[in-house]
């Protein structure tokens, strides 16, 4: 009997050499016999009822004199499967020879890149497979969170770092600690890798739909918010720009993501009567009551009255600036109403006599002071915490308002731009030699609750930009107030940089070249260091504005 196991055994080794390539794959039959003739053979016991999958082959371990230490272990990594054919398999990296799979030669200059020396011709399968890999890695860094060693504890599962500790960091670009002026001849600008390209990429993308900065200095993490319904945060670092968390809102279609001044806080809103509130430090999200009007009847956008207690539409979210900001001012698209929220509690209403079609608040006031702009043209200048409104000015050259931003700081004074439906921008203020119109920004601003308002203030701008054709959708200052970024998503590649002083649009970017898109969203960063802009294919290109870097 033992002689006819032995025979059968030795047929085994000698079919699964033939089958496999190596002596040392066996096959292990669950029978005693077999158990007791391979007892110094590491043999796993027969499956229990509990285990869903039992492997029948095995691969002999080598001894303990020849197996490398575990500290040597947890330094290498091993192929989960190697072919013994790739070391005979000669790869041509120049030549008639070097062609696509398909017989084609196309890409062929890019195995070029692959030689170590101009004399190399071909290379083996298993040394093309390490320089490729080698490529990729040097196109793809790894990022920075995934190469920290694990703890020397019982548990060595590797975390990303806690977003918390990334906004108490540095990262990124240096900036250059005092800003320089700049000039209107050239914008350097350098391309970098897409700020969301660390994310899940679906079939198809959805388009984002608000890009924000976060307001710390130190470091950079940008939020996209996209038709997906998810929020998600990313360091941006220039190279892999990993990803830290996404928030997925299934209830809430986004359509702006707001941080709260002091970076604490991210507020949610969208085409509902709610918002959501995420708390960074702790994690979580609170969603607020149901906001309503007050029960009596107003004009709507189409003239028809309707009652002001039906649920809001909150599409729109501005902070008040400031690290203390207690105030928001959220806007109900639907009924044109502006509301004003601080600390979760609802504290009035403020209205126009005519649909709404930009807000932004007054910087560097000692008043809160919340600007609206209706589709007239009219912007009304309120006092929030008294709930008046000391002036409202008028441009009467101003069709189809839409879209209303403002920016000021020691360089470029008190600027501010109101964008309109058929692509013209008009700029008032910023001026360098602090040319006076018929009405600055201080002096609206800066006008007492007490002073009478009897007719509208005359508005002059500097210039009427007219490089788009297209409704505006996308206004933003840089942090200084020298660039001014101008975009619109219903045409492809609608987006200018204008220089503020001068009011001078950049020749040199973006080109012809610059894969834009349809522009949906952008922002810069709080030193300027980058921009960022969102499409509607979902992407979000991340470029470094090299004149505010160090």
């Amino acid at each position: 009997m033992g002689d006819a196991h032995g025979a059968e055994r030795t047929e085994e080794q000698r079919l699964a050499q033939r089958l496999f390539g190596g002596a040392g794959v066996t096959r292990k039959r669950e029978n005693e016999d077999t158990l007791q003739e391979a007892e110094d053979q590491d043999v796993r016991p027969p499956p229990t009822h509990w285990q869903l999958f039992a492997l029948d082959v095995d691969v002999d371990v080598p001894s303990s004199t020849d197996a490398p230490t575990a500290t040597a272990a947890s330094d290498q990594s091993y192929a989960a499967w190697v072919d013994a054919d790739d070391e005979q398999i000669m790869v041509p990296l120049v030549g008639a020879g070097a062609r696509a799979p398909d017989g084609s030669m196309r890409g062929v200059k890019k195995l070029r890149k692959l030689r170590s020396n101009p004399s190399e011709q071909v290379i083996s399968g298993a040394e093309y497979q390490r320089r490729l890999r080698r490529q990729y890695e040097r196109m793809h860094p790894r990022p920075a969170w995934a190469s920290v060693a694990p703890s020397t504890g019982e548990s060595s599962a590797w975390s990303a770092p806690l977003l918390s500790d990334l906004l108490s960091a540095e990262s990124g670009l240096a900036s250059r600690g005092v800003t320089r002026r700049l000039t209107p001849d050239r914008l350097d600008v350098e391309r970098l890798r897409d700020a969301n390209e660390a994310q899940e990429r679906a079939e198809e993308p959805a388009a984002i739909e608000h890009i924000a900065f976060h307001p710390s200095a130190r470091s950079h993490v940008l939020l996209t918010a996209s038709r997906d319904r998810r929020v998600r945060l990313f360091q941006i670092n220039g190279s892999t720009n990993p990803l830290l968390e996404t928030l997925h809102v299934p209830d809430l279609p986004i359509k702006t993501a707001q941080f709260h001044p002091s970076g604490h806080s991210v507020l949610i809103a969208g085409n509902r009567p709610y918002l959501y509130a995420y708390d960074i430090r702790s994690g979580k999200t609170i969603r607020s009551s149901p906001w309503r009007g007050a029960g009596k009847m107003v004009s709507s956008a189409g003239g028809a009255e309707v009652d002001a207690g039906t649920e809001r539409d909150l599409s729109f979210v501005r902070f008040e600036p400031g690290a203390e900001a207690r105030l928001v001012a959220i806007v109900d698209w639907g009924a044109g109403g502006v509301t004003a929220n601080g600390g979760g509690q609802r504290i009035g209403e403020l209205r126009m006599n005519a649909p709404i079609a930009g807000m932004t608040w007054a910087p560097s006031t000692s008043t809160p002071r919340l600007l609206t702009l209706s589709t007239e043209g009219r912007v009304h200048v309120w006092d929030v915490r008294n709930r008046a409104c000391p002036v409202m000015a008028f441009d009467p050259g101003l069709f189809g308002a839409k879209g209303l931003e403002c920016a000021s700081s020691s360089l470029v004074p008190s600027a501010w731009a109101v964008g309109s439906a058929s692509g013209v921008v008009n700029v008032y203020g910023g001026a360098d030699d602090r040319i006076t119109t018929s009405a600055t920004l201080d002096g609206l601003v800066d006008t007492p609750v007490t002073a009478p308002v009897t007719d509208d203030v005359q508005l002059k701008p500097r210039r009427a930009l007219g490089n788009l054709t297209t409704a505006i959708t996308s206004m933003q200052f840089s942090h200084d107030a020298q660039l001014l970024a101008i975009a619109s998503r219903n045409k492809k590649d609608a987006l200018r940089m204008v220089h503020v002083p001068t009011l001078q649009t950049y020749s040199n970017w973006p080109t012809a070249g610059t894969p834009l898109g349809h522009v949906t969203a952008l922002d810069f960063s709080t030193e300027s260091r980058y921009m960022a802009i969102g499409n509607s294919r979902g992407r979000v290109l991340l470029y470094a504005l090299r004149s505010y870097v160090s």
